[in-house]
């Protein structure tokens, strides 16, 4: 069983969250392998995310789940690192931002 650094399988992608969602959950996923199986974290606008502290945001595998999302404190850039004892990678950064459904459309349509 052969020892290797972490790959992504993939990274995260940008995120248009509807203001209007009942949901109020934002995911952002991110997918790696390695042998040891890696760790993840994430990183806001260059900040760890500590979900420690913040309990609205959670890690599941990879992924990045913040819980009552808010325009105000969660809007930016997104990063996931991934590690293990052969080594360490960064994701592309992503935006997270805010629409109402309206504009989120709109956005789409003229990508």
């Amino acid at each position: 069983n052969e020892e290797f650094g972490p790959v992504f399988i993939q990274e995260p992608d940008d995120v248009i969250f509807p203001l209007d969602s009942d949901e109020k959950k934002v995911m952002i996923h991110c997918e790696a392998r390695g042998n040891p199986p890696p760790t993840y974290s994430w990183y806001i606008n260059g900040t760890e995310v500590d979900s420690k502290t913040d309990y609205r945001y959670s890690f599941i595998d990879g992924d990045l789940i913040i819980t009552n999302a808010s325009e105000i404190t969660d809007n930016g850039k997104y990063q996931c690192q991934v590690e293990n004892s052969y080594g360490i990678i960064l994701s592309r950064e992503v935006l997270l931002q805010f629409a109402c459904e309206y504009s989120s459309k709109s956005l789409l349509q003229e990508m």
